[in-house]
């Protein structure tokens, strides 16, 4: 008994494709050296099941812990009082850590999006059940999405294979540094309803200043040398 190795269907004896997906089968007794010995998609067939399989069973044992935790709250306490908590939790775990492993996004881009949303939606949650609404539109929610757009525009600049590696560093540290400076006006905004640049600027400073130092030694080749030559790179 045989099975398409893309759709899995039974198939017939002497079957010269598959009826469902029309994929081509090889049979034992005809393969030659000239032919190989699997078809080019089995490894793509074989992931893409992993994958299936894996978002199922790590759906299944996510939903163990959550039900369990909401059964016992609403059982020992007569309602949903600290169980919420450790269900959203169980859910940003999920998004952060089981997400990038069995979901594949045609851009790499979109998981860290999932991530950032599976924070707000916690942080929401917990501003909800504690009425603090104000801190989260004021705080949590800039912040986290200022992560966000951190954590993108860094994954963005290392990925631009096509520059050189100092430029990357370079383009990196001016990101860090921009991110640093908001983050401290964000948090002024909130605590003193003024924007007083502080302590941000100590640590752009000396960023800028490795970034351009970065820029000067990727255009001069002869120094990029001597230094290799000297670390022994």
């Amino acid at each position: 008994m045989a099975y398409c190795v893309q759709c899995g269907v039974e198939l017939t004896t002497g079957t010269p494709a598959c009826p469902l997906c029309h994929t081509r089968v090889l049979h034992p007794d005809a393969l030659d050296a000239s032919t190989p010995e699997q078809p080019e998609h089995v490894e793509t067939a074989i992931d893409r099941i992993d994958r299936v399989y894996g978002r199922r069973l790590s759906i299944a044992l996510l939903l163990v812990p959550m039900l369990t935790v909401t059964l016992l709250d609403f059982i020992g306490g007569g309602g949903l009082t600290w169980s919420p908590y450790v269900t959203g939790a169980l859910i940003c775990l999920y998004c952060w850590f089981v997400v990038p492993v069995f979901y594949k996004f045609s851009r790499p881009y979109m998981y860290i999006a999932v991530d950032t949303l599976a924070l707000c939606s916690y942080l929401l949650l917990i501003a909800l059940i504690n009425d603090g609404i104000s801190w989260f539109v004021g705080l949590a929610l800039p912040v986290v999405l200022l992560v966000g757009l951190f954590v993108l525009g860094m994954f963005w600049a290392f990925r631009r294979i096509q520059l050189p590696m100092l430029k990357r560093v370079s383009l990196g540290l001016t990101i860090l540094g921009l991110f640093l400076l908001a983050l401290e006006v964000l948090t002024d905004l909130w605590i003193n309803k003024t924007v007083f640049i502080n302590w941000s600027i100590f640590a752009v400073i000396p960023l800028m200043v490795i970034s351009l130092m970065c820029l000067y030694f990727e255009r001069n080749e002869p120094l990029k040398k001597e230094i290799r030559k000297r670390l022994f790179l």
